[in-house]
């Protein structure tokens, strides 16, 4: 039987030739391959950096933080990490703190537990709020519990452990987990919510007594009472009239931390758009010569083309085509390889970082994947774009007689 003989299209002839010099071919993948994964992955954190000061800040609610004196940094530490810290003093500051231009104070009382078999299921900050005055938790926390918590209750951060039973074992007393809350990337996610007198009770069962506390009863004590500042009202203008009011405590501006992470953000953000920059010229360069030197070394590869009756049109097109396979190849590799470790260790990387960092949403993540893919797609057509002009413009003829 006779055996039916392919025609020679402009996929078939680009394939050939691909598949016949590998190593040429995995080069000119390979230089796509880390643009896209640099494209990718940039854009992806870029976006869960943006995301975690955006978390943060609708996670405050405060305008002023009130604290002990010399308690600012382990404050910022509890918003930014969670990291578990005690600091106390007397809840009448709530009262002292009220000055003119505060529209909302409420207090909160926050305790450290540790991971230990017999006390407590992990280790976590507890942080008590006052519901008939919060401002600050209750209005995100109520998408996920349209109720007060009650006694012996616990709403528990994204990152917190759970026990048997849907319950969380602090200083021997378990409470049972009301609500978990979405990650937010921020010191939330490795905290836990009580109410005022739960978190007294917690405080009692700890045994932390009246020395630990700076020499108050515990049903006195307070970790930090957190300021609303009135509309029209200048931020720091208040604040110096609470550190008149209350010269022997600590206070945490919103706006310094939101001015401080806003600084480190702008500086990753830039340093990462601009190594994407870099590598894309980069790319677009390599690609451009590399393209040029085979298209040189081809030339009566496509001259016998000619004589077999190619048109111009079409040596221009398997160049291209070649150029945009080697494109589609090394973007969904190069992408792929981003995913793989930008999504699993983005916590890490965040936490390496010293930024709150939130990966994206599903249709958030597919419109950076979307972008990236067109950029990535067009880096190989556009670098081949000479090459493939040039072939089709040169003379047949003369180009058989080079060499001779």
């Amino acid at each position: 039987m006779k055996k039916t003989r392919k025609p020679l299209t402009t996929s078939r002839i680009s394939y050939h030739n691909l598949s016949g010099k590998p190593g040429r071919t995995a080069a000119l993948i390979l230089v796509v391959a880390i643009m896209a994964f640099a494209l990718f992955g940039g854009a992806v954190l870029s976006q869960s950096l943006d995301n975690g000061i955006n978390s943060l800040e609708a996670r405050l609610g405060a305008d002023i933080a009130v604290v002990p004196l010399g308690s600012e940094s382990d404050y910022e530490n509890v918003l930014l990490a969670g990291s578990p810290v005690n600091f106390y003093f007397h809840k009448d500051v709530e009262q002292q703190a009220t000055v003119p231009g505060v529209a909302r104070v409420t207090t909160q009382l926050h305790l450290a537990t540790l991971a230990d078999a017999a006390c407590c299921t992990t280790t976590t900050q507890v942080i008590g709020i006052d519901y008939d005055t919060d401002f600050v938790v209750t209005p995100w926390i109520a998408h996920f519990i349209q109720r007060q918590i009650g006694d012996g209750e616990v709403i528990v951060g994204s990152d917190v452990m759970i026990g048997p039973n849907n319950t969380i074992t602090f200083f021997d007393i378990s409470l049972h987990v009301a609500a978990r809350l979405e990650r937010t990337a921020t010191g939330m996610d490795s905290s836990v919510f009580v109410n005022m007198d739960t978190a007294r009770s917690l405080a009692t069962a700890a045994e932390i007594g009246y020395d630990d506390l700076g020499g108050i009863n515990v049903t006195d004590a307070a970790s930090a009472v957190l300021v609303r500042v009135e509309p029209y009202y200048e931020v720091d203008e208040v604040l110096q009239r609470i550190r008149h009011a209350v010269p022997d405590a600590g206070l945490v501006a919103s706006n310094a931390v939101f001015a401080n992470i806003s600084a480190n953000l702008s500086f990753f953000t830039g340093m990462i758009g601009a190594i994407t920059i870099v590598l894309g010229i980069m790319a677009v360069l390599i690609l451009a010569v590399l393209f040029s030197v085979i298209a040189s070394g081809r030339k009566k590869e496509f001259a016998i083309l000619r004589i077999l009756g190619a048109t111009r049109k079409k040596l221009g097109g398997i160049v291209l085509m070649e150029a945009l396979v080697i494109s589609a190849l090394g973007s969904a590799f190069g992408i792929v390889l981003a995913s793989l470790v930008v999504f699993p260790f983005g916590r890490s990387i965040g936490t390496q970082m010293g930024m709150p960092l939130l990966l994206p949403h599903v249709l958030e993540s597919l419109r950076l994947l979307a972008v990236a893919l067109v950029v990535a797609l067009a880096v190989g057509p556009l670098s081949a774009g000479y090459s493939a002009f040039r072939i089709s413009r040169a003379e047949t003829y003369t180009t058989l007689r080079e060499g001779e």
